[in-house]
């Protein structure tokens, strides 16, 4: 599975608490950032800096009745902004037809009576994480029919399949011995089906999982909780779903002066590459895969935006802000489509400045 980066559609992943018309919330909702109905510390800490960021007023218990309403309003607008995007009639109904491949991609999800549509209404109550991580019975499900289509055996040999769909499973093949086994197609597809986990062992902190709104969360917890931690290792982490929190959680990475290293069996992709970068000192061991890819967002992908859009400051500004020269931003853009992935060479992650090893 692809995790695809978007900038219209990612934004549903966060705490759009109240937006829809009858949902009923308090001001403090806003600090359930995973919508779980528990305001973790940390949690709560992560929205107050962003709150406090994006402020120039203090965060007073008077105000942040003001500054819930602030954010769900921007969140609603970006969901309305996609709507007026990719709703080419303007009936307030986004018809399958009406989207690209890769928005349509993530509509299928939305798309709770198979209308081949969906409405404004369905965008505005729509709960991303919820919907888009299968259970592991579903995950076995899946490895089974998976398996049944490309092999006789016991394991999927990469030297018996087309080039194109060999690498494809490239990345199930954790041991990197040519092969797939279910056991790595299950810790593959596990990995790509839950959300970011940290485990501490000493001075490093293994991270494994998908990027989501929570994610920044989870790094105060470890910032904080574990303060001796120099390094994290990152395992398998495919990508994100939330772009935004994603920058957000690597930019605390980055204040806190976090080294970051691949071993060789490691894989990243799209966001797990860009929190990658937000390592002070960055580490790869051969072997290790580093995929890029475009984004999309709306009806258009990135690459037909202007270079001046404002779709691309997020990125750029990051980018600058963690070292990494502009040219990379768009050379991901042209690397791979969204739906697609490019792991990068030797060469690319030296010109780049990729590693600091």
């Amino acid at each position: 599975m692809k995790h695809i980066k978007l900038i219209a559609i990612c934004l549903l992943a966060l705490p759009i608490m109240g937006i829809a018309q009858n949902k009923q919330t308090t001001d403090f909702d806003i600090l359930d950032s995973n919508q779980d109905g528990i305001v973790n510390p940390y949690e709560a800490l992560d929205v107050l800096l962003m709150m406090s960021k994006d402020n120039s007023e203090d965060i007073r218990l008077d105000n942040i009745s003001k500054l819930a309403i602030k954010i769900r309003n921007e969140q609603k607008q970006e969901v309305l902004d996609l709507l007026k995007d990719v709703d080419k009639n303007k009936n307030d109904i986004i018809e399958f037809s009406e989207a690209d491949d890769e928005v349509l991609w993530f509509l299928r999800f939305m798309d709770k009576d198979k209308s081949e549509s969906v409405t404004k209404q369905e965008l505005l109550d729509f709960n991303f994480e919820e919907a888009f991580f299968l259970n592991e019975k579903d995950i076995q499900k899946e490895i089974k029919q998976i398996f049944k289509e490309f092999t006789k055996t016991e394991n999927i040999v990469l030297k018996e399949l087309h080039d194109t769909i060999s690498s494809e499973f490239e990345e199930w093949d954790l041991n990197r011995d040519g092969q797939v086994s279910k056991e790595e197609a299950f810790d593959y597809m596990k990995a790509d089906n839950t959300p970011v986990a940290f485990t501490v062992n000493g001075n490093i902190a293994f991270m494994s999982g998908v990027i989501t709104a929570n994610t920044p969360a989870k790094v105060l917890e470890l910032i904080y909780e574990h303060p001796y931690v120099e390094t994290i290792e990152m395992i398998h982490v495919p990508g994100s779903i939330d772009d935004v929190a994603n920058l957000r959680a690597s930019l605390y990475v980055h204040q806190f002066g976090l080294n970051i290293k691949l071993n060789e069996r490691s894989i990243i992709a799209s966001g797990g590459t860009d929190f990658f970068l937000a390592g002070k000192e960055r580490t790869v061991a051969k072997g290790a895969k580093i995929g890029v890819h475009s984004w999309s967002g709306g009806s258009k992908p990135a690459t037909e935006l202007s270079k001046n859009h404002k779709s691309h400051q997020k990125y750029l500004d990051y980018y600058r802000i963690v070292n990494i020269p502009d040219d990379f931003y768009w050379y991901t853009l042209e690397a791979a489509p969204a739906h697609d992935i490019h792991f990068m060479t030797e060469e690319e992650m030296e010109l780049y400045k990729i590693r600091t090893n």
